[in-house]
Parts: C-alpha cells; sequence; structure tokens
C-alpha cells in the first residue's frame, strides 16, 4: 500500500445522500458475483475506483463504507473461498484529506488475505490510467468506477479501456452539471476535454430543452462509449437537495461488452429504483397506488410478436431483449404462463426435467 503524508483531518465523516449512496449499494450488490463469475476462470482480477474518496461516510447517523472499502471487504470474502487467486485494487485519490482517511480505513480492514494486493495511488485519474495502458498491454479482467466529468477521464480514455478483453465500466454521468456547463461558455471547455472534441457543440438536442434535451443530452453520451452494452440507471435529487425532486442529477451507466455482464448488472439495479424495473431513484419511495412498474403482460406481447414461429435457447432470448425493462424471473413467468396458454413449447437441454427452464433449453414460439 501507498503511504501518504502525515495531515490533519477532520474525523467527522463526510454525509452521505440517498442518491448517492445507491451507487455504493450497487456495486455491493454487483461485485461479489462479479468476482465469482469472473474468478472461477481468471487466476487475476484487477479493480480501479478512479475517484476512491475518504472511505467512510456518515449515513442517517451512522457510518458506512465508501466504495474502496466495499471491494476489500467483497475481496476478502472472494480469496477467502479461492485461495491461490489474486485480486488488484487501485484507489485513485488526488484529495491529501481523502488520503489519509481512506488509508486509516483500509488499515481497519487488516489483516489481508494472501493475493490480494492494494494501491493507494495519489495521482490525477487521467494520467494514472492513461499511463497504466501505455506500460501494461493487458490487463487481467478489470472493472473500473469512472467519473468522466467531476473526477476527469476523458471519453477517449474510457473507450481505451473498454478496448480491453473482459473490461467493464460504471460510469457516473453528472447530467445537470453538465447540462448546466454546456450553456455557460466560461467553462464549455470542460465538456471539450470530457468528449475530446467539440463536436457535442454542433449537436441539435442543444436546441431544445426540458426532457427532449436531456434525452438527446444522454444517448449522445451513450453513443460516444464503445461497448456493446450500455445499461443505466437514472438518480433524481432527493429531499436534502435544493433542486425539485423530478429533475435528474446523475445516471449511472454500466459499460461492457458481454451480455452476462449486462444481464447481472440488470438483475442488480432491478428492485433499487423507486418502483421495481424503472432503473430509476429519487429516495421517495413510499408506496404509490398504481404502479408505473413495466407489467408481465408486456413481455408476453413483446415475445409473441418478435419471436413467432422461432424457436431459441432462453439465455440466447434474454440476451438478445437485453434492454428490455425485465430480469430471468419474470421472463421464466411470462415463458411458462404462454406455454400453459398453448403459445409455445420448452424443449428441456440445461435442465432435466420439463419444469425448468434455464440455460440452453429451448423455447419454441408457436
Amino acid at each position: 500500500m501507498t503511504h501518504t503524508e502525515s495531515i490533519p483531518i477532520d474525523e467527522s465523516p463526510l454525509h452521505l445522500k440517498k442518491v448517492s449512496r445507491i451507487k455504493h449499494i450497487i456495486l455491493q450488490k454487483y461485485l461479489p458475483s462479479w468476482t465469482r463469475i469472473l474468478g472461477s476462470w481468471n487466476k487475476r482480477l484487477c479493480y480501479f475506483d478512479c475517484y476512491a474518496g475518504p472511505g467512510i461516510y456518515e449515513f442517517e447517523g451512522k457510518p458506512v463504507d465508501g466504495s474502496p472499502i466495499i471491494a476489500v471487504r467483497t475481496a476478502k470474502d472472494y480469496l477467502t473461498s479461492n485461495m491461490g487467486n489474486e485480486l488488484v485494487l487501485f484507489f485513485v485519490e488526488k484529495d491529501k484529506k481523502h488520503q489519509v482517511s481512506l488509508g486509516k480505513e483500509l488499515g481497519k480492514c487488516g489483516p489481508y488475505e494472501q493475493g490480494l494486493r492494494i494501491h493507494l495511488m495519489s495521482e490525477d485519474a487521467r494520467e494514472f490510467v492513461s499511463g497504466l495502458l501505455d506500460q501494461v498491454p493487458n490487463l487481467a479482467p478489470s472493472f473500473f468506477m469512472v467519473d468522466p466529468y467531476g473526477h476527469p477521464l476523458s471519453i477517449p480514455i474510457l473507450n481505451k479501456i473498454l478496448k480491453r478483453p473482459i473490461t467493464e465500466a460504471l460510469i457516473n454521468f453528472m447530467f445537470y452539471r453538465i447540462n448546466m456547463d454546456a450553456s455557460n461558455p466560461k467553462v464549455q471547455h470542460h465538456l471539450d476535454e470530457m468528449f475530446g472534441d467539440d463536436d457535442w457543440r454542433k449537436q441539435d438536442f442543444l436546441k431544445e430543452s426540458g426532457n427532449v434535451r436531456e434525452e438527446g443530452f444522454l444517448q449522445y453520451f451513450l453513443s460516444k462509449i464503445n461497448a456493446k452494452y450500455k445499461f443505466f440507471f437514472r438518480i433524481r435529487f432527493d429531499s436534502e437537495d435544493c433542486v425539485s425532486s423530478g429533475r435528474t442529477k446523475y445516471y449511472l451507466v454500466h459499460a461492457s461488452n458481454h451480455p452476462k455482464a449486462v444481464l447481472l448488472m440488470k438483475e442488480v439495479m432491478w428492485p433499487l429504483g423507486d418502483d421495481e424495473g424503472l432503473f430509476d431513484f429519487s429516495g421517495r419511495r413510499q408506496g404509490v397506488l398504481f404502479s408505473p412498474s413495466p407489467q408481465e403482460e408486456d413481455l408476453q406481447n413483446f415475445l409473441t410478436q418478435r419471436y413467432h414461429g422461432k424457436k431459441i435457447p432462453f439465455d440466447t432470448l434474454r440476451e438478445e431483449t437485453w434492454d428490455l425493462p425485465f430480469i430471468e424471473k419474470q421472463y421464466r413467468s411470462a415463458i411458462k404462463k404462454m406455454r400453459n396458454e398453448n403459445l409455445l413449447a420448452i424443449n428441456p437441454v440445461t435442465s432435466k426435467t420439463d419444469r425448468g427452464l434455464k440455460g440452453q433449453d429451448l423455447v419454441l414460439f408457436y
């Protein structure tokens, strides 16, 4: 571990809002499965937190782990069950106070299992990652936490990351701030740096307002990320912010090139919105009279229209429709109901009986 110089800091943890906490919850739920799946056929894995922070926060009056400590706890559990494997964690944090705080929190996590390597880097994330990519031709399977605006790691660099095999990223797209800065000539150069050029200035969505402008901006941002799968989760302002809760604060974008990665992230994100399947969080979930969640009937209708007269393995069907707001249990339920209504048949391949439905089981649509 890289040591940081001793400087006085305020011992009180920074306050964490609900809309920031959700990012940590997603990471906490995703990383264990990521390490288990990739670690089953890779001896070495890497995790990069490009804006590591202080390692601890105050949330609802109690201390909670920051993303680096979540990663360390996940790594310890993984290596306890996978002796002989290696997990390398890189925490990039330029702020001196955050470095010292994070160093203390990392110290509390010891002793470290054999195979756990931790590097606390006092560097600019852009310079560190750029140098790493130039020096290391082949990374082990890696997961990156990235903020391309607040902690500049430009999209061209992000795309270099995603070109590496079995590499994925959770990207913080700070829409509210970026949208404000796009209209301010004094800071528009920050967007040039993020995108790597000034082509964004010529886009028609900048002439629009409200939801049309937001959707255009989001889709333009996604179009610049060179990954096959880009799944996003909308985060709105919560009651602690002095902004209407209906407005978007930021988007979390999961970028990957493998269908199993996006399907896993969708499973993680699905129950965390204000209502299940919305992928939209404001921290104000209080129950609703009528749920706007996508309904299983919608999935049945879609599958009937798209796959009429075709046969397809269950997993392949889910991969081809990865961008629908439904998860595995809903696909399974919808398909079994359709079988009961004689709309399709299921031929077991992976399952041992016709009551199961998974993997390569064939679904034959009439």
